[in-house]
């Protein structure tokens, strides 16, 4: 068996909330698990396509750590209407570039992801929680869980119809743009990505982006 390496990897675990509830699961999310894949693998933030480990379960390894806050976002907005829970574990990977990774990789940061799978799973009793992080340093644990059950909170608020304009609006990158495309006035795009905190998801990525790479 080949030994982890001792470079730091992130692999996310996600799990799809209520999938048992969702008619023609297995085919919506295979088609959108395809195209995130396609689109992930060609901007190399993960390593290899999205594997889907159990019913409703996928995992990848990221290309590097400081990937995960964009890649959730991506996960959140992109797979939709599906909700997840997704898990990051942080550490050595042994076989990294082998597919699948469910076959083939394992190490520290997958045991670490399915800690945070499993604590996500359990809930907690204050709050609902969306997002874990389990990388065996406690500080950055406790800042990047802190700052994403905040973010967790703001998702339950975010309609369908300001996700397609959070979605639209990170395409194109301008308002007018947005505006032109949705058939609506720039008013109420600006309206929309207000509401449905835009800047805040921005800002989360952003600055956990920066948390990522001064820890790892």
């Amino acid at each position: 068996m080949s030994r982890p390496s001792r470079t730091r990897y992130a692999v996310i675990t996600a799990d799809v909330v209520g999938s048992r509830h969702i008619q023609s699961f297995r085919s919506k999310r295979d088609h959108l698990l395809a195209a995130v894949s396609r689109r992930h693998l060609r901007q190399k933030l993960i390593l290899s396509p999205y594997t889907v480990t159990a019913w409703d379960e996928f995992q990848t390894i990221l290309s590097k750590p400081e990937y995960v806050p964009r890649v959730i976002l991506d996960l959140r907005r992109l797979l939709l209407p599906l909700e997840l829970w997704i898990a990051v574990g942080i550490g050595p990977v042994s076989n990294p570039h082998r597919e699948p990774v469910n076959q083939y990789a394992g190490g520290e940061a997958f045991e670490r992801a399915r800690c945070a799978a499993d604590r996500l799973k359990v809930g907690s009793p204050k709050y609902r929680i969306l997002t874990g992080f389990d990388s065996g340093n406690d500080l950055f644990d406790s800042i990047a869980n802190t700052i994403y059950r905040l973010q967790d909170a703001l998702l339950e608020k975010i309609t369908p119809r300001q996700w397609t304009t959070i979605n639209t609006q990170m395409n194109t990158s301008r308002q007018e743009t947005t505006a032109k495309k949705l058939s609506l006035n720039v008013s109420t795009v600006s309206r929309n990505l207000k509401r449905g905190y835009y800047w805040h998801l921005l800002d989360t990525a952003r600055v956990m982006d920066t948390v990522i790479r001064a820890y790892f």
